[in-house]
């Protein structure tokens, strides 16, 4: 990737409206009842956050068994075996990652209708397979149906920014996690003693500060790439 190829996707219209979008997003999670607008968007994070988890277990020689979704958008996924540090760091990043991909994904060739059936086909399935508590197995199956219909009966132009507007959530609600893990973290306290980089500091003894800021780069990183990578080849509009 050359740098006049970053220069050019970044020189794109569209990195302006992902931007604006980004940014009001931010700014209305906070507002009370219009922020429950993007709940079912910030609950998918937690789906892919611990799917993850469990993803990277079983990529490392250990198993995943199942997970639970909570309402305050916490989660817990049950696991034996596997890389400490791999599953460790895959919910936060793989949540970067899959948002990050998706962004990808949406400007390929690949038709965002079967996209996004496929996303809601994946839910459905892996919902019915690893979740194992009432309101997580109810949210999994409402989420799935949503997406499937979406992807079914929606026009594509309408699929296309619902897929970005998944995309963005889901990448920004890692990174906003992360930031919040390394406010925890910087300050020792609450739930610092169970978050994922206290877990990986009593395993190697880097402080879960350290741990906080590298996935929090490495997330950045993830997003920066794939905006670059989905608008480099776009042609900029005619003057």
């Amino acid at each position: 990737m050359t740098f006049a190829e970053v220069l050019h996707a970044w020189t794109q219209p569209a990195i302006l409206q992902l931007a604006a979008l980004a940014g009001v997003s931010v700014l209305l999670w906070r507002l009370p009842l219009i922020g429950l607008i993007f709940y079912p968007f910030r609950l998918f994070n937690t789906f892919v956050h611990e799917l993850s988890h469990g993803l990277a277990a079983v990529m490392s020689g250990g198993e995943f068994h199942r997970f639970y979704i909570h309402p305050g958008r916490g989660g817990q996924a049950l696991i034996r075996g596997g890389s400490t540090l791999l599953v460790a760091s895959a919910g936060y990043l793989g949540s970067a990652l899959f948002g990050s991909a998706l962004l990808f994904l949406v400007t390929s060739a690949l038709a965002d209708r079967t996209l996004l059936v496929l996303l809601g086909g994946s839910l459905l399935v892996l919902s019915l397979a690893f979740v194992r508590n009432a309101f997580g197995f109810v949210a999994g199956l409402l989420l799935a149906a949503a997406m499937i219909a979406a992807g079914m009966y929606l026009p594509e132009r309408s699929i296309t920014w619902l897929l970005t507007f998944l995309a963005i959530q889901t990448a920004l609600s890692a990174l906003d996690s992360l930031v919040i893990l390394t406010r925890i973290s910087l300050h020792r306290y609450g739930a610092a003693s169970q978050s994922d980089a206290q877990r990986l500091a009593e395993y190697t003894g880097i402080p879960s500060l350290m741990w906080s800021l590298l996935w929090c780069l490495v997330a950045l990183g993830l997003i920066i790439v794939a905006v670059t990578l989905a608008y480099r080849n776009v042609p900029l509009p005619q003057t």
